[in-house]
Formats: C-alpha cells, sequence, structure tokens
C-alpha cells in the first residue's frame, strides 16, 4: 500500500517480548488470559450458563505483567441464568482488552440445554457473537505524512465469532471441554505481524474435584489444557482449599511459567470476591513485576427472590 511505520523503540520492544510471551500468536489475546477462570468457569465454557440455579454476575480485571508498558489490561462482564421451569441456561458476556497499539471489544450471547443424568447433569453450549478490533493510530509516526493509505484497520475491524461447549456436573465432580472461535469472519491483513487483525481457534479442556475433608475443610484439585494450532500446549494444576464454606486460598502452576496465588472470599450468601497474583518464572520477570486479577460475583436466585445460603462448589 506504499506506507511504512516508524515504531518507537519502546513499544517495538513491548510487543516483541509479549508476541514471545504468547508462544508466538500476540493474535491468540482474543482469548483473554485469566487466573481465577476455576470461580467463573462460564468465561471459559458457554456450556457452564445456567448450572448454578441462579443467576450469576462477575465483573472482572485483569492487568497482565504490570510494569511493562503496553502489556494486556482486561475488563469482563459475564452474567448467565437458568430459564425456570426448563433445561436452559442463557448468558452474555461483554470484554474490553487492549494490547499495545491493540484493542479488543467483544460482546457475546449464550444458549445452553442442561440434560439430567443418573448422576449429575450434562451441558452442551452454544456462544455467538463479535469483536471489534482496532488499532491506535496515535501510536505510529509515518514517514511521509502525505501518503493516502487504506485506514480500516486503524477505525475498526468487526470479526464474528462462535464458540461451543460441553460440561458435566455433579455436587462433587466436573468437567468440560470447548472450543473456540469455531466459525469466524474473514479478516484483511496488514504489513506487519503484530498488527494482523486474526482470531485463533481454542481448545480448552478442564475437570476438577472437590473433596469434603472434614465440616470446615473441602479441598479442590483441578487442572486445564490449553490448546492453539502452531502453539505449544499449556497446562494448569490447581490447588484450592474451602475453609469454613467461608475462604478459598489456593494456587497455580502454568508451564507457560508463571506460579499464581489465588483466593476468594464469600462475604455473604451471595457475594463473592477474589484476588490473584501471578508470580513471573519466564524472562519477562526482568521487565515485569507480576500480574493481577480482581473479580467481584453475585449469585441471586430470582426465581424465589431471594439469596442462595449454600455457596457453590463450581
Amino acid at each position: 500500500m506504499g506506507r511504512d511505520y516508524k515504531i518507537a523503540n519502546k513499544l517495538h520492544f513491548v510487543l516483541t517480548v509479549i508476541l514471545a510471551g504468547f508462544t508466538g500468536h500476540v493474535n491468540a489475546q482474543q482469548n483473554a488470559l485469566y487466573s481465577q477462570y476455576m470461580f467463573n468457569p462460564f468465561s471459559i465454557n458457554p456450556a457452564y450458563a445456567g448450572s448454578r440455579q441462579a443467576t450469576s454476575a462477575v465483573l472482572l480485571y485483569r492487568n497482565h505483567w504490570v510494569g511493562l508498558d503496553g502489556a494486556p489490561v482486561s475488563q469482563t462482564l459475564s452474567v448467565h441464568s437458568p430459564l425456570k421451569g426448563k433445561n436452559v441456561g442463557l448468558g452474555f458476556n461483554v470484554l474490553n482488552e487492549t494490547i499495545g497499539p491493540r484493542s479488543n471489544i467483544a460482546c457475546f450471547g449464550t444458549y445452553a440445554y442442561h440434560i439430567a443424568l443418573p448422576i449429575g447433569k450434562l451441558s452442551l453450549g452454544l456462544r455467538a457473537g463479535g469483536y471489534r478490533l482496532q488499532v491506535d493510530e496515535a501510536l505510529f509516526d509515518f514517514k511521509n505524512k502525505s501518503e493516502t493509505y487504506d485506514n480500516k484497520y486503524f477505525t475498526g475491524k468487526l470479526i464474528s465469532s462462535f464458540d461451543f461447549g460441553a460440561y458435566y456436573y455433579s455436587n462433587q465432580f466436573y468437567s468440560g471441554v470447548s472450543i473456540t472461535h469455531l466459525v469466524h469472519g474473514k479478516n484483511g491483513q496488514i504489513n506487519e505481524d503484530f498488527l494482523k487483525p486474526q482470531i485463533h481457534s481454542h481448545l480448552i479442556l478442564t475437570i476438577g474435584y472437590a473433596n469434603a475433608v472434614n465440616d470446615w475443610l473441602v479441598l479442590k484439585p483441578s487442572s486445564m489444557v490449553r490448546y492453539m494450532e502452531g502453539a505449544p500446549i499449556n497446562i494448569d494444576m490447581n490447588l484450592s482449599a474451602l475453609i469454613k464454606r467461608t475462604f478459598w486460598i489456593g494456587f497455580s502452576y502454568r508451564t507457560a511459567k508463571d506460579l499464581v496465588l489465588i483466593s476468594e472470599f464469600n462475604l455473604t450468601d451471595f457475594i463473592r470476591a477474589g484476588y490473584s497474583y501471578d508470580f513471573i518464572l519466564s524472562e519477562v520477570k526482568s521487565y515485569s513485576t507480576g500480574s493481577h486479577e480482581i473479580f467481584l460475583g453475585i449469585d441471586f436466585d430470582v426465581r424465589n427472590k431471594k439469596t442462595l445460603q449454600n455457596p457453590r462448589m463450581f
């Protein structure tokens, strides 16, 4: 298109580090990384919608790689609820994320159908919506200001996307599989690889078990496997403890070289809050002090117009 970019050295370095940190696919960041997904499974699997038997809302903020200019920062809102008298769950997700010169805004609606089994339930879910991907033109300096160029990547690019999930759950055990961006709209490219507005399919597997040791202690080991074509398989291994049905504390280890401390506090019978901190074990630790994530969750039984009395394990 006859244009040339002159990118500030610091921004270029940041993007290079982020690119390496996401195993060569900065575009994979359309799947925002979460540390507390075990407390908010709906964020990674649409089949979870309606499984809490209450209207459930979670507001989450994540600051990834604090101290590194241009590192990902994301805010998400997710709400889901069962339909009264039906084996159906509905929900929606809203995401706002920035990474370097890129910004992603997404909105999705979800439908899930729950099937009762002799033990537990199986849910199948579909999520549909789209992203608005945009590049901040102010972060670039054109050598020739008089050049004309196609600015569609700076004014925003709309891309549709569809996710599918299956989720089995009982009082003590859960397991799920989801495929994100199963079908998505085609999109164009511009010269720099880290500016290509692309999305890639991800396969996510989860499993967890809650073991009541005694009246005041519950241990919950869990794991998640993430795979994207052309990138290494990433595995999370988690262990959390619920103390007196009030306070969760635990840790996760990621094969992507992160150690995560996790906590959740049931403030009331229906309000919960959580915080996690990621210790970086990779070479990125030379440039960042770690990652912070906080969330606020509310569960409300609209059918009976009362709050839940017993917080769910999953």
